[in-house]
Formats: structure tokens, C-alpha cells, sequence
């Protein structure tokens, strides 16, 4: 089985408003450690990281809306 088939099956059994909250928390964790000692590569980690995440979920949610209206 390949790493992005198992990482779709992992991730179609988590509901989609469970992965919001973890990358909401994610975010909110590294944002904390970036602002306790604020440097230029931790801000440029944060922006990095919550760019990411939250294009991931949202081609997700995209991938699940063009499946429900497929069908």
C-alpha cells in the first residue's frame, strides 16, 4: 500500500471538523513558541506551517465536495 493511500484512509475516518480543531490547535501551539521568543525564523515557520495546513484541509474539504457532487 503506498504512504498517500494510507495517509487518505487516515485521514477519510477522521471527521473533517476534527482535523480543523487539531490544525487550529497545531497553529495556535506553534504560533505560541514562535511568539515567546520571536525571531525571523520562527515567524517564517509559523506563516509556512499555517499556509500548509490549511491548504491541505481546505483541498480536502474540496476533494469531498466534488465526490458528494458527483455522485
Amino acid at each position: 500500500m503506498d504512504a498517500i493511500q494510507i495517509v487518505r484512509l487516515a485521514l477519510s475516518v477522521i471527521s473533517e471538523r476534527l482535523l480543523t480543531v487539531i490544525a487550529l490547535l497545531l497553529v495556535f501551539a506553534i504560533g505560541c513558541w514562535s511568539m515567546y521568543e520571536p525571531q525571523w525564523e520562527r515567524l517564517v515557520s509559523l506563516t509556512v506551517f499555517s499556509i500548509f495546513t490549511f491548504l491541505v484541509l481546505r483541498r480536502d474539504r474540496s476533494m469531498k465536495n466534488e465526490k458528494v457532487s458527483g455522485e
